[in-house]
């Protein structure tokens, strides 16, 4: 199978955090350092995400939901808008 960036965290610790996310998906996930071999320590420099070319759009979509939902909460949290769901306060 081929491998495919599918995007580029900031840091380590953030393309953790995403790659665990796709991996609840059933996707498998694997990290690549932005530049460098192998990572010593967390990096704080970019990470990559590779999946299996077949699983690129799946995966996109687990990070676009993930991303989305986050930045409704910190603008419900900042006062900028009010909750998709009154419900769900």
């Amino acid at each position: 199978m081929n491998w495919e960036v599918l995007t580029t965290a900031p840091d380590q610790l953030i393309a953790e955090s995403w790659c665990g996310l796709i991996r609840a998906a059933g996707i498998e996930c694997r990290l690549q350092p932005g530049d460098a071999v192998g990572f010593m320590g967390v990096s704080v420099f970019p990470v990559r995400l590779i999946v299996h070319q077949a699983d690129v759009e799946l995966a996109q979509s687990v990070l676009d939901s993930y991303v989305a939902e986050d930045e409704s909460q910190e603008d419900f949290e900042s006062g900028n808008t009010e909750p998709d769901d009154p419900q769900s306060i």
